[in-house]
């Protein structure tokens, strides 16, 4: 089950078990985060920032972020109520 607020590793691991067809994937739009970021720092301030630095894709080519659940749902409530169904 994925949500609006799946991101990161959830990210990752759903579209990695949707990519092996190991998992039925259920629920709404995730948080389509763009892909891996890297951390950087200021030499003379030591403030540190972070930007995406690589774009991360489904193994069909998708992008990370526009990858919609199989089962798509509107909201959580629906997809409880399917999940319960799925076998």
């Amino acid at each position: 089950m994925v949500g609006h607020w799946t991101g990161s590793m959830g990210e990752g691991m759903a579209i990695g078990f949707d990519g092996m067809e190991r998992a039925k994937i259920i629920g709404t739009k995730m948080a389509g985060l763009l892909g891996a970021i890297s951390n950087f720092r200021m030499l003379e301030t030591k403030i540190g920032f972070q930007f995406p630095t690589e774009r991360l894709y489904h193994i069909d080519g998708t992008p990370r972020e526009d990858f919609l659940p199989k089962i798509l749902t509107q909201n959580i409530e629906e997809t409880l109520q399917k999940a319960k169904k799925i076998k």
